[in-house]
């Protein structure tokens, strides 16, 4: 028996193939999937929904560094391991943590992006190898541009934020 994901795998790509799609949103094969009475959502405690959301919170929750004109998360997290469990610690990044949890942290952080970042080179490599009559794809890694670019547009919307406010 397929698990939950690949059920849900194996009804998109029937979607797609019904509809005839290059690609799809999520919101029209929900509509049809539940329409057909094929997707149910997995059941789930209340303890389950109420962590996802919190968590979701915590990560969403910002602040504004003025000396250093950016935003950044109010709240870290670190996977740390009990019992042989992996648990999602939270710690807030002006006052909590310790300085074994903040490294861990940006280790952790910076790992998921560099599996990202290989995920994206890799499905570059395999679209351009699909479709080798188009133009190549290229999947750039160095992003110091991009960050700089990032900065330099949260600082003017800051600025206009600042001028709307006056």
């Amino acid at each position: 028996m397929a698990n939950y994901n690949e059920q849900v795998n194996q009804l998109w790509d029937e979607w797609i193939s019904e509809t005839g799609q290059d690609s799809g949103d999520p919101s029209d094969f929900i509509d049809w999937a539940i329409a057909s009475r094929r997707l149910a959502p997995r059941p789930q405690d209340i303890k389950q929904i109420l962590r996802k959301q919190v968590t979701q919170a915590l990560r969403q929750a910002k602040r504004y560094d003025e000396e250093g004109g950016f935003t950044y998360r109010a709240k870290q997290s670190v996977t740390l391991f009990e019992n042989g469990n992996a648990i999602k610690h939270y710690f807030d990044t002006d006052t909590g943590g310790t300085q074994t949890l903040r490294q861990k942290s940006i280790r952790q952080r910076r790992e998921a992006v560099a599996h990202d970042v290989y995920r994206g080179v890799c499905d570059a490599e395999r679209m351009s190898k699909m479709y080798p009559e188009e133009p190549q794809l290229n999947f750039f890694a160095d992003f110091t541009d991009d960050v700089a670019e990032l900065r330099a547009a949260e600082s003017l919307d800051r600025d206009e934020d600042d001028e709307n406010t006056a």
